[in-house]
């Protein structure tokens, strides 16, 4: 679920909004500087979490420039310089992101139009991805690793015998975990690494498991594969999906996997030892994740539709 980790502006300081948006302005415009300028819609808040913690951990440079805002060429924003080495590793997150996991949110997306966007848009960044791909050794990212583990974690969705969740979250999660934590290997301290793994494994099994309870009932709909559907057998029986006390009773369920993992994800940061970031990243596992709960919950039990545009994010930073 591409875009859920960001924070919940309503709930931070101007000065924590402002640092935040400095970060999500220099991806942007290095994606455009870099691309095309299409490829400001890939940029993500997964990505902006990357740069601002190896930032702060690792390059420790805040020196920002003014340049006009891809979106708005008019206006001026400040941003951090597009050779800028967190911003680059931001970026390269995005794109693989988008490459990795990211891309079957498109396919779930319906309309003449923004199929046919994404079509154009999904070959274009697969021949950058292509073009850019031996870039990623700098950040310590074995490309062929994550693939394995793809295709390790394709072949449990496909197995009929396989109904434990657990083995499909911690799956994901270490896929997810390699990628965001590997630049920061060597690079700090071996606690604060150990540490930053461990966040990232819980958050990805987070992600996952809201993806699943996001898209319940469209994935019944079109026979894609669904973590709920998988591994609760109750679901086989197709007249529960239309039981809002069975919707409850599941959506509960998987609420308090979520809150096991806040919970220890909370616990995390102090070893972290953040200081600028601290309560940006304190944000996005409290307020963020309680209001995706929420959300999650309309789409889930009350069945509403999911109208949020994966390639059109940006309209809250």
């Amino acid at each position: 679920m591409l875009g859920l980790l960001k924070p919940y502006k309503m709930e931070l300081l101007l000065k924590d909004c402002m640092y935040y948006k400095l970060y999500y302005c220099s991806l942007c415009r290095h994606l455009v500087k870099n691309n095309h300028r299409t490829y400001a819609f890939l940029n993500s808040y997964e990505g902006t979490l990357i740069a601002m913690l190896y930032n702060e951990m690792v390059v420790q440079d805040i020196e920002a420039v003014k340049d006009r805002c891809s979106g708005l060429p008019i206006a001026k924003v400040a941003s951090l310089p597009s050779d800028h080495e967190a911003v680059e590793l931001g970026a390269f997150i995005c794109l693989l992101a988008f490459q990795v996991k990211f891309q079957d949110n498109l396919l779930d997306e319906t309309g003449f139009w923004i199929t046919q966007y994404n079509r154009r848009l999904k070959n274009h960044v697969q021949k950058s991805f292509d073009r850019k791909g031996a870039v990623y050794s700098k950040f310590n990212i074995d490309l062929k690793w994550v693939r394995s583990r793809q295709e390790e974690l394709h072949r449990l969705e496909q197995d009929e015998a396989r109904h434990d969740l657990f083995q499909y979250l911690d799956c994901w999660g270490d896929i997810f975990s390699y990628i965001l934590s590997q630049p920061f290997k060597g690079k700090i301290d071996p606690g604060r690494f150990e540490a930053l793994k461990e966040l990232f494994a819980k958050l990805g099994k987070v992600i996952y498991l809201l993806d699943s309870m996001t898209d319940l009932h469209q994935d019944s709909e079109s026979g894609h594969f669904n973590l709920i559907l998988k591994c609760e057998p109750s679901a086989k029986n197709r007249a529960n999906l239309e039981s809002k006390p069975w919707l409850e009773e599941q959506y509960q369920k998987s609420q308090q996997t979520i809150k096991g993992e806040q919970s220890q994800l909370i616990s995390l940061l102090p070893r972290l030892q953040l200081v600028e970031s601290f309560a940006i990243v304190q944000n996005i596992l409290t307020h963020c994740l309680d209001n995706e709960m929420k959300k999650v919950f309309e789409f889930m039990v009350l069945k509403k539709k999911n109208s949020e545009k994966l390639l059109f994010n940006c309209k809250e930073f």
